[in-house]
């Protein structure tokens, strides 16, 4: 899928491109990437999870099997690209899936997963020019098409090849994003006959290694964490053969279900590792300077500062808690704001509006029965690291409402603007 092509805004106009939700590719990557954020975001130099994940696949000792966490809007997927580019330099076999573009968000399964990763491979295989055994993809072919009517084909043993088994794939895909007897089928045959199907996938894995010289195959399945509703992403790692992957596969997942008691059922089959938020703000409500001028570079990157106004930018960063996706958003809703009033740039009564745009938005995710907890939480700073009620943390963490972040121990706070809905209304008293 082709990209909007984004590029460094000169005018307010520029902004509706250069802070588009499109997730950087390889081209876009190297003019947009920000790489010191970690820091900050760790509260320390020297960890991070990305360059946990790097060692992990490049080293590949014991489980093979990862999960990425962290909010939506926090950048996993800017770093995951970044990760995909690292790894391909190191002369790493790598694929990286859309999942939101590629699978049914609704429906997705293990087994999607699985053909999924099979078609990685054959991609991995086609790029890097590696003869697969005929016999392989004669029996992936076989093992999908039987008992399916409408697939036919007029390959015979001589002419099939990997071209054959990537067109096919690229042909069924529209029958598994729908609840089709396609889809039915092939689930109902995984299911049956799965270690079938995990042998094909290791005689294909086993000759990418041997051709690459002992590297094995990387695959990434970012924005699986979108998957809806989130808790189904419980039973699907729930199924073992997911973790039985003889090469590094890295899964998206989302943050809020790593506190969900179920978690543990799945976590010690999994290498898990978070991606925290930015910090603008510490756990004592001060502000955090390096996050606000770590978010700042990262706007300088796509505009011109002199797009705006004192105080504007700061604004719209300090209000939206380190999401980068809704300061984003507010940039946008900003500029057109600016332009409509004809200015040139973006004013603090442009920010504030467009913070309010996205304060109505939030606040409609919460209920009175929320009112309480979420006042806890702003108000008790140990609470912020002991929240007991897990289902409505659960909840507001997947809202956005609550943000977690990172400074040594992992801790829960309201986003800006919630916090600001709250004391408007009443329900959280502020000491002057």
């Amino acid at each position: 899928m082709k990209y909007l092509e984004i590029k460094k805004a000169e005018d307010l106009a520029g902004m509706l491109s250069s802070f588009s939700p499109e997730h950087l590719d390889d081209t876009t990557l190297p003019k947009f990437y920000y790489n010191n954020t970690m820091p900050i975001r760790m509260g320390n130099n020297y960890s991070s999870p990305l360059e946990d994940l790097f060692e992990d696949c490049t080293m590949t000792v014991g489980t093979n099997a990862h999960l990425l966490s962290g909010h939506g809007g926090c950048g996993k997927s800017t770093e995951l690209v970044n990760l995909k580019q690292r790894l391909e330099k190191d002369g790493q076999p790598v694929y990286l899936f859309r999942s939101e573009l590629e699978m049914n968000m609704y429906l997705a399964d293990c087994w999607d997963i699985m053909l999924f990763v099979t078609e990685g491979l054959c991609n991995i295989a086609h790029k890097h020019e590696i003869n697969l055994s005929n016999a392989t993809l004669q029996a992936v072919f076989d093992y999908i098409k039987k008992d399916m009517e409408e697939v036919e084909t007029t390959e015979t043993s001589s002419t099939f090849g990997i071209g054959v088994v990537l067109s096919f794939f690229a042909s069924i895909k529209s029958n598994l994003q729908f609840g089709t007897k396609t889809r039915t089928i092939i689930k109902e045959k995984m299911e049956r006959r799965a270690s079938e199907w995990l042998r094909h996938i290791r005689e294909i894995s086993d000759k990418i290694a041997y051709e690459m010289g002992g590297k094995l195959p990387i695959l990434i399945f970012e924005g699986f964490d979108k998957i809806q509703p989130p808790e189904r992403a419980l039973d699907i790692f729930r199924h073992d053969i997911l973790t039985k992957m003889p090469f590094p596969i890295i899964y998206t997942f989302p943050i809020a279900l790593t506190y969900d008691s179920r978690f543990a059922s799945i976590e010690s089959f999994y290498r898990v590792h978070v991606l925290p938020m930015i910090k603008v703000s510490n756990a004592d409500k001060t502000e955090n300077d390096d996050g606000i001028e770590v978010m700042r570079k990262i706007v300088e990157l796509r505009a011109d500062l002199k797009l705006f106004d004192k105080g504007a930018l700061d604004e719209l960063i300090k209000q939206t808690g380190g999401v980068l996706r809704h300061l984003f958003q507010c940039i946008i809703t900003a500029s057109r704001l600016a332009r409509r009033r004809g200015s040139d740039k973006i004013e603090m009564e442009d920010s504030r509006l467009a913070l309010s745009d996205l304060s109505s938005m939030l606040s409609k995710r919460i209920s009175d029965a929320d009112l309480d907890m979420l006042a806890r939480i702003f108000n008790d700073l140990n609470y912020k690291k002991r929240i007991e009620d897990r289902e409505s943390l659960l909840k507001q963490m997947h809202a956005l409402v609550v943000l977690e972040y990172k400074n040594g121990d992992r801790w829960q706070d309201l986003h800006p603007l919630i916090a600001e809905f709250l004391i408007e209304q009443g329900v959280i008293n502020v000491k002057k």
